[in-house]
């Protein structure tokens, strides 16, 4: 089986989900004999050609997103066109935010092959928020709605869409039918575990209070910001932030003018990280807009326990046992939450054997493949001419 990858979502020289995803999924390919290529296409800096595992990526020079500049887009048709012409697949997987599921149906269109798209990023709720808070209800209704039949379009060419969680499921099965499966995403057990148990004296006398993601507008800090301000009125705590992003600079003054936090910038997926995770006593994640929430996943395999917001992929991961869900955009009830998790032990003792039971990448990407191999035996069925 020949697969390739295609998707703008994933971040040159950065980290995020579809990194992580990319990295793991060429990680498992690597040692499974039904994989015989597998091929990435992404934008970057510049075009190169490199090796991670056993399959090639390929990065294609692309601009960077007007209003996030850490965000490139793929433009250069004709360059994709070559790449996927010269690999062939037998199948392709895109992401759905953007017009690869059309490029693709048309770069193939002399040998058509089935094509997957995976729905990393959830764009009606994205844009349509935001706008609530400048314009009001009326606005953010029509933007929406927009985006709900931009998604549509995007979706249109594709043999089949996966989704992460639950929620999301929910929320495009009504309209996509049998087109829409769900697939949970895992975590890397070697990799993230919990602190060893001769080192835990040397934990701080302040409880740290841990995020590790994207410093965007989608992923609400100044909830966090806030919660964390009203914490340390009650009590002795720490914050500590990692990421980048369009808000590093509010980030960074938020810790000049805030005792106890701390900003490390933006660390590489890898031991560091891991090792990061497992120094923490919780993990906050505010954002309203996860799809699925793969740094819940990390932390609760390093042995820490999650406070997010209620809405979106969390809802689908979270149980009471090894966390809380905190009513979406409410600092207050955040604060609460983390005050709540940070004074229950019993919570991190639960956290690894919850994910080592539900979650892994090998059941993933084994579920990811026997989707691929129906879809190789139907063969495509989407319209073509588009």
């Amino acid at each position: 089986m020949r697969i390739c990858d295609l998707t703008t979502l994933y971040i040159d020289g950065g980290a995020g989900g579809v990194n992580t995803y990319l990295l793991e999924k060429a990680r498992y390919f690597a040692d499974h004999r039904g994989v015989k290529q597998h091929t990435i296409i992404v934008p970057g800096a510049r075009d190169t050609e490199q090796r991670l595992f056993d399959s090639t990526l390929y990065t294609v020079r692309s601009p960077c997103f007007v209003y996030n500049p850490h965000h490139r887009i793929l433009t250069h048709y004709r360059q994709i066109t070559r790449l996927l012409t010269m690999v062939r697949p037998d199948l392709i997987e895109v992401d759905c935010t953007y017009l690869l599921g059309h490029w693709a149906r048309r770069a193939m269109r002399q040998t058509p092959v089935p094509l997957v798209g995976f729905y990393h990023a959830h764009l009606p709720s994205f844009y349509a928020r935001p706008l609530t808070q400048r314009f009001g209800n009326v606005v953010a209704t029509i933007a929406e709605a927009s985006a709900w039949r931009y998604m549509a379009y995007c979706m249109a060419p594709l043999d089949k869409v996966l989704v992460a969680s639950q929620d999301i499921y929910a929320r495009l099965v009504t309209t996509l039918a049998t087109k829409v499966e769900q697939v949970p995403l895992g975590v890397n057990m070697e990799l993230f575990k919990p602190r060893p148990p001769q080192d835990s004296t040397a934990r701080n006398t302040r409880p740290m209070i841990l995020y590790v993601g994207r410093l965007s507008q989608e992923k609400n800090l100044p909830v966090l910001f806030e919660a964390f301000r009203l914490l340390n009125q009650r009590g002795a705590y720490q914050l500590c932030l990692v990421g980048d992003g369009p808000l590093r600079c509010q980030t960074e003054r938020f810790v000049q003018t805030t005792p106890h936090t701390n900003y490390v910038g933006m660390i590489p997926y890898g031991t560091r990280l891991a090792e990061l995770y497992a120094t923490a006593d919780v993990l906050a994640l505010p954002s309203r807009n996860e799809t699925f929430g793969l740094t819940i996943l990390e932390a609760l395999a390093a042995g820490v326990p999650v406070v997010a917001a209620n809405q979106g992929g969390p809802t689908d991961l979270l149980q009471p046992y090894v966390g809380a869900l905190a009513t979406p955009g409410d600092p207050v009830d955040f604060a609460d939450k983390l005050a709540r998790v940070l004074a229950d032990c019993t919570k991190a003792e639960q956290c690894r054997a919850y994910v080592t039971e539900h979650f892994s990448w090998s059941k993933t990407f084994l579920k990811l493949l026997t989707i691929y191999e129906n879809l190789l035996a139907r063969g495509t069925t989407s319209p073509e001419g588009l």
